[in-house]
């Protein structure tokens, strides 16, 4: 029998401290090229570049020119071929290990802050999607229900979408927007007699799911530029938090490939030094948390060689972008001896396609399946998990339900087997989709960079600066995490 995915999707690892040295990057700028070819755009002269010089390039194939040129260079540096078809007054071309990336200077973004409240009252909404209408760029709420949106300036004057499950949607105007700084949503209630198609049976509801996969989830390779976020409390106190953007080579549903992680921009910081005796890593957790991906990768909940371990009951429907979405609420039958979930999943009641899902594993499973969790631990330490919660949410572009954001929430308790010394260690990882475009069959997604199941994402360098992410959209720090930051930012740490 399997064991549960998920509970690889964070392997913990209890080790003393250390710092990996840095790796120097590949001059892939100063590479000789050579291209001669007549009457093509500019990305059809990337694509030649790329598949002839094993090159890796990352960009967005809607900033580039689309007028024909002819080029004719011979044993040019990378750089100077570049400076020829993309003018250095227009774009911006970075290097990243051995990879480069392209992106179009404009001029400076707007920049919005703000927080979105519940109906009448002040009770702050988490996890709204908050986004450019026709776009795929967008940020997230926190779980105070605060946000930072950052608007390329070429699209400010698009509609922004608020959009969170159980509540209406919003449009508004990123001008309207600067001068609200408090957003309402005011919350959806269905009753049952007002729904014309009931639902008849789960198992029926889960087989038309599964049967629609192709044609509700994406079957184009896909480019998604990502913010994560790990961060790892001792005692409720803050012990670091790591933070990176990232890119996802995300294949189709249909397809058995594995998803591909790339690391292009991070940071770490350190909290309460003084806890130098013990310490908590994240093994792979960018690697792993892609795996929360339940559409791709079927958890049991879903899966049919395993609905026979499973109670499940409809709950009252909720609304999602106006649509009527199934609730879905399981757990495990009472006599099965077998690591199982519980929580719920929510189903589009027009497309079938699975909207979120809300899961963790219980008591029993954690004993069943507990040290799963644990890769190492230091000479007489005994560490045990003792809840683990799982969240993943989808949303719609044009006709398709796209991966959008995940979160894993794991609860360990951690004493030694002599001394009189006992600890709670809270690991919490977040990952969003901020912008989306299609990913060429022509271009390459390099080795460089790429995240790996054995990976350690703390040990990446970079100290706190509070305006690393420049123009990325991130999710903003819950406000206790905010004020740890500031206080490193106070100290120059």
């Amino acid at each position: 029998m399997r064991l549960l995915r998920t509970c690889f999707a964070l392997m913990l690892l209890l080790l003393l401290w250390f710092e990996m040295p840095a790796q120097e990057p590949a001059g892939i700028l100063e590479r000789r090229i050579s291209c001669k070819i007549d009457s093509a755009s500019t990305e059809q002269i990337l694509e030649k570049i790329v598949n002839e010089n094993d090159l890796f390039l990352s960009y967005n194939p809607d900033i580039l020119p689309t007028r024909k040129i002819s080029v004719n260079l011979i044993n040019v540096t990378v750089d100077e071929f570049l400076l020829k078809i993309l003018p250095s007054a227009d774009y911006k071309i970075e290097k990243l290990d051995n990879q480069v990336i392209i992106t179009k200077k404009e001029i400076p973004p707007i920049k919005l802050s703000g927080i979105v409240v519940e109906g009448k009252g002040e009770s702050p909404v988490p996890y709204v999607a908050i986004g450019i209408e026709g776009e795929t760029i967008g940020t997230m709420t926190n779980q105070d229900g605060q946000y930072d949106l950052i608007i390329p300036w070429r699209l400010r004057n698009r509609l922004l979408t608020l959009r969170c499950l159980g509540y209406k949607p919003v449009e508004i105007t990123a001008t309207e927007l600067k001068t609200i700084q408090k957003i309402r949503l005011e919350p959806v209630t269905i009753h049952l007699r007002e729904i014309e198609v009931h639902p008849v049976d789960v198992a029926e509801v889960l087989k038309t799911f599964r049967k629609n996969i192709e044609k509700n989830y994406e079957q184009s390779n896909q480019l998604l530029v990502t913010f994560y976020r790990e961060t790892i409390r001792r005692d409720n106190q803050y012990t670091g938090v790591w933070e990176a953007i990232m890119e996802i080579l995300k294949h189709p549903y249909n397809s058995d490939l594995t998803d591909r992680v790339r690391f292009l921009k991070g940071r770490k910081s350190n909290f309460n030094t003084h806890f130098t005796d013990l310490s908590l890593k994240i093994q792979g957790g960018p690697w792993y948390i892609t795996s929360l991906d339940i559409v791709r990768n079927l958890e049991t909940f879903l899966d049919p060689k395993f609905e026979n371990l499973y109670r499940y009951r409809f709950e009252q429907p909720e609304m999602c972008d106006g649509r009527i979405t199934w609730v879905i609420r399981f757990s495990r039958k009472e006599d099965v001896e077998f690591p199982c979930y519980y929580g719920k999943i929510l189903i589009d009641a027009e497309s079938y396609a699975l909207v979120a899902a809300e899961f963790g594993l219980d008591k029993k499973s954690l004993k069943l399946n507990g040290e799963t969790f644990i890769k190492k631990e230091p000479f007489g330490f005994i560490a045990r998990p003792e809840g683990a919660e799982y969240m993943v949410r989808y949303r719609m572009i044009g006709s398709r339900w796209q991966f959008y954001a995940a979160r894993t929430d794991v609860l360990f308790k951690v004493k030694h087997k002599k001394d009189n010394f006992k600890a709670e260690y809270r690991s919490v990882s977040d990952i969003l989709v901020t912008q989306q475009y299609p990913f060429s069959s022509h271009l390459r997604f390099g080795p460089d960079g790429l995240f790996r199941a054995d990976d350690i994402f703390a040990d990446i360098s970079g100290p706190y600066d509070p305006d690393f992410w420049g123009n990325y959209n991130v999710i903003k720090p819950e406000d206790d995490l905010s004020k740890a930051l500031r206080n490193i930012g106070d100290k120059g740490n």
